[in-house]
């Protein structure tokens, strides 16, 4: 920390933070978004179990164009298990990326003061209207006909979790973001 003696200004420097990840564009992105989507699958099972319900039908819901309708009898079955797993993390992963690209590249939020939390939430929150209201009545009635509630809850977890691995991997605090004082 130095002082400056005209301005009576205050300037303070701060260590780059870097990351142990290549700087490879989306990649922390899709990492975080990765572990969204675990903590996503995560509540879709919890909440199965909670009220009783078949823990296999979410992915393969998801491989339901795939497989079409009598992959949604109830039980396990390989094959639309693993497609609908498999669709599920590269989706994450995809959109994880692209989250990365949004709110570092072209947005330039900072990784501190609660943001990741925040953006989190709203990207959820985008990405369940999105999928709820535009996506699946086109491409997938199978999944949207699954419990409402719960599928919100899962985009926000996914949002949420996104958001703080992201922070982690890629970290960029408010003070290397804000805007420098003018002299």
């Amino acid at each position: 920390m130095s002082s400056n003696s005209r301005t009576g200004q205050v300037a303070t420097t701060f260590p780059a933070q870097r990351s142990w990840l290549p700087d490879v564009i989306g990649l922390g992105g899709a990492i975080a978004g990765l572990a969204g989507g675990a903590a996503m699958a995560l509540v879709g099972v919890l909440t199965s179990l909670i009220l009783g319900g078949n823990i296999w039908i979410e992915p393969k819901a998801i491989a339901a164009p795939f497989f079409g309708p009598t992959v949604m009898r109830p039980g396990f079955e390989f094959g639309p298990v693993l497609v609908g797993t498999i669709l599920h993390f590269a989706t994450a992963a995809l959109l994880g990326a692209i989250y990365s690209i949004v709110t570092r590249r072209i947005l330039k939020l900072p990784s501190d003061i609660g943001v990741p939390v925040l953006a989190g939430l709203i990207y959820g929150f985008f990405i369940w209207a999105v999928a709820y209201f535009l996506l699946l009545p086109l491409v997938n009635t199978f999944l949207r006909a699954q419990y409402a509630p719960a599928f919100i809850m899962q985009h926000l977890v996914y949002g949420v979790v996104l958001g703080l691995v992201y922070a982690t991997l890629r970290p960029n605090p408010y003070a290397l973001t804000a805007p420098r004082a003018r002299e």
